[in-house]
């Protein structure tokens, strides 16, 4: 079924502008190739983490216009509802940039270089970009902004990530691709409630990493170690091939 699927949607996608070649996997951890175009570019977490910062860029510069034009009005000295919207998106794409680069650099490549699955899709210029450029600029934004990061927003971050698992990933593009993005998604395995509890936790922590960041912009040597842990877990180079086997 799955390479059926496969075959529409290459077939569908062949001529389109724009079609870009991916490599998913199945249930049992087959991999399938299809052309992804239009509305598809946009069905990774990834492409939803920048839909969010973009958002956040969009509230924070009409904020700043807003305030550039009547800089001594009174409406500025207290935050208004726009305000906290801002920093409501600041936290929650903060903390799934964190999450997407740390889990690409250490869980998907690692994961498909092991099983002697394809990793060329994670190391074309625009995924590199996808999957740095996120995290270079939430940390640039924490350690150059003055925008807070409540904790009570939280449970939005947690809400985001649950519509992504269970509206789009587990049902919307399943039904569609029989295909999933993230292999450690896959509701048949053993443990499979565990492993998305442990990400709901994994993305809280992260969630309160990115609040701690902007945090250490006002200490003494803190950026310089943000900047440095930044870069460490991101990822640029292909792993070496497998001994028998080439990428």
């Amino acid at each position: 079924a799955s390479k059926l699927v496969s075959d529409y949607v290459l077939q569908r996608g062949a001529g389109a502008a724009g079609a870009r070649l991916n490599h998913f996997e199945t249930l049992d951890r087959t991999e399938v190739a299809f052309l992804d175009h239009g509305v598809w570019r946009f069905q990774g977490l990834t492409s939803w983490g920048w839909v969010l910062l973009g958002c956040y860029f969009l509230v924070a510069a009409t904020l700043s216009l807003r305030v550039a034009a009547a800089p001594e009005a009174a409406q500025h000295e207290e935050p208004d509802g726009a305000a906290c919207v801002a920093s409501l998106l600041l936290g929650v794409s903060s903390a799934y940039a964190i999450l997407i680069t740390l889990t690409v650099t250490f869980v998907l490549i690692p994961s498909k270089h092991r099983k002697g699955l394809s990793t060329e899709g994670f190391f074309t210029p625009f995924a590199l970009s996808q999957h740095n450029a996120n995290l270079a600029m939430v940390v640039g934004e924490l350690l150059c902004g003055a925008v807070p990061i409540d904790p009570w927003h939280l449970p939005f971050a947690l809400g985001f990530g649950i519509v992504y698992l269970c509206g789009w990933h587990q049902t919307v593009r399943y039904n569609r691709t029989r295909t999933l993005m993230y292999h450690f998604l896959n509701w048949q395995h053993p443990r499979s409630l565990l492993i998305c509890s442990l990400l709901m936790l994994t993305l809280a922590a992260f969630f309160a990493l990115a609040a701690l960041v902007g945090q250490l912009r006002l200490r003494p040597g803190g950026a310089p170690m943000v900047l440095c842990a930044a870069l460490a877990v991101m990822r640029w180079r292909r792993p070496p091939p497998l001994a028998g086997k080439g990428e």
